[in-house]
């Protein structure tokens, strides 16, 4: 930037003598036509390094809102584990009382008393049917929401690679005219 602002010192600083007179000496017309080239080449060079800054503020306000998508995303695919792994308990547990009250039965001589556990047994076996789509349900929920979860990662991706080729760009400008 300061190589810029000494071009244009030196442009309007040559070109101040030569006004409203024919240049008489070529080489310093020459010099001053190679002067206002680089001015102008500076000038697109601004340009191009402005756009492109530009879209790289852009790109990092849409890579923030995503990472907040896919946080997100993220919470509700935990959320869906947690309950899939839930309801894996709770069924387990409920076939363990049919199991245990299975074998409490098979010992058992007192009719009022079988009677109990053999309704406690149907009662458990329905809830347990429950319990089955409940489970189906948080299966499909938890698979909907890691899909959801890969979706939105990718677009963060995505969005993080335009980001690294907008800076890479930025590099090559810098370096280009250094």
């Amino acid at each position: 930037m300061h190589k810029f602002y000494l071009l244009i010192f030196a442009a309007v600083f040559l070109a101040a003598p030569l006004r409203g007179q024919t240049p008489a000496n070529t080489s310093d017309s020459r010099t001053l036509q190679a002067l206002i080239e680089e001015v102008r080449s500076l000038r697109r060079d601004l340009q191009t390094t402005s756009a492109t800054v530009q879209r790289m503020q852009i790109l990092l306000y849409r890579v923030r809102n995503q990472m907040e998508v896919v946080s997100q995303a993220r919470q509700r695919h935990d959320q869906a584990q947690a309950m899939l792994a839930q309801s894996r308990s709770q069924r387990e547990y409920a076939l363990n009382q049919i199991k245990e009250q299975q074998g409490i039965l098979e010992n058992t001589q007192d009719s009022e008393r079988r009677k109990e556990l053999e309704q406690a047994m149907e009662a458990t076996k329905q809830w347990v049917a429950g319990a089955d789509q409940f489970e189906s349900d948080a299966q499909m929920k938890e698979s909907d929401s890691a899909n959801d979860f890969r979706i939105e990662q990718g677009k963060l991706n995505e969005l993080q690679e335009q980001l690294d080729r907008l800076d890479r760009k930025l590099d090559t400008q810098i370096v280009a005219r250094q």
